[in-house]
């Protein structure tokens, strides 16, 4: 393969740099105690959301360079769809034409391509609001002292203090609208210190 054509594969690298660049500041723009943050963990780990932006709503921005498949997307979409208001696929150009198939309508598609050795994203369509956000799963991106924290401010937290997280998570999914629900955890996040 000659030089210049290396140069064109685009790296998860290269896309994080331009998603941050572009469509994550123009999201944060708009809101100012917008909080961006990359590697989200979910359900304890099992997945993680390249890019995730708390503001009004939860976004999520999952990342497939010219050197991934597409093979995992539909377990990630099946996960992602539990927790995030919107969500955007960032693909490689190479991804477009098999993500069409795959994506949901609610999904957003990003199209990545090189030109003249620059990043170059190009919304192929915007993101809708999720309809499938799941109570639960989104409670479980909360730790345990803020989950009895949110539990004990809604006058839920009797016998529960000594409780697993799972059971504070339930308690609250089971307690609370989930409106309320999504606006109390994407504060939460946005003022938790010591991420990792």
């Amino acid at each position: 393969m000659p030089p210049s054509a290396i140069s064109t594969i685009l790296k998860d690298s290269d896309l994080r740099r331009a998603l941050h660049a572009g469509e994550i500041r123009r999201h944060c723009l708009r809101e100012a105690d917008s909080r961006v943050i990359d590697e989200l963990g979910i359900f304890e780990g099992k997945y993680r959301m390249d890019v995730a932006v708390v503001n009004s709503s939860l976004h999520g921005y999952e990342i497939k360079s010219a050197a991934d498949n597409l093979e995992r997307l539909p377990s990630q979409q099946e996960s992602y769809n539990k927790i995030f208001d919107r969500i955007v696929l960032v693909a490689d150009e190479k991804h477009v034409e098999e993500a069409f198939k795959l994506l949901p309508q609610h999904w957003g598609l990003i199209a990545a391509s090189c030109v003249s050795g620059k990043v170059l994203l190009k919304e192929i369509w915007p993101a809708r609001q999720n309809p499938h956000v799941d109570a639960y799963a989104l409670c479980q991106l909360l730790w345990r002292d803020e989950a009895l924290s949110i539990l004990r401010s809604q006058k839920l937290s009797f016998g529960l203090w000594s409780q697993p997280r799972k059971r504070l998570w339930r308690t609250l999914a089971e307690s609370m609208e989930l409106s309320e629900l999504k606006t109390i955890v994407r504060q939460t996040l946005k003022n938790r210190q010591n991420w990792r």
